[in-house]
């Protein structure tokens, strides 16, 4: 198990975006902390398996159709 502040940037719709992020949070069976939200940026702490974490910032480029990430940012903790 790994921790990774992942921060997405672009234009987000926030609610829908927060919505996706928590699903598949749950989905990938992550532990998640949203940490900042804003309709540019959003930063979340995650905690599983490294791989299905990546996998996760895979779903974020796939994000509803009212959201476009322009870049993803995952830092180690």
């Amino acid at each position: 198990m790994v921790t990774r502040r992942v921060s997405l940037e672009g234009a987000l719709s926030t609610e829908s975006c927060l919505a996706m992020i928590s699903h598949f949070a749950r989905r990938l069976s992550l532990t998640s902390t949203i940490t900042s939200a804003s309709p540019r940026s959003i930063s979340i702490m995650l905690t599983g398996d490294e791989r299905v974490i990546d996998m996760f910032e895979i779903a974020c480029w796939l994000g509803p159709d009212d959201v476009t990430v322009d870049t993803i940012t995952v830092e180690i903790v």
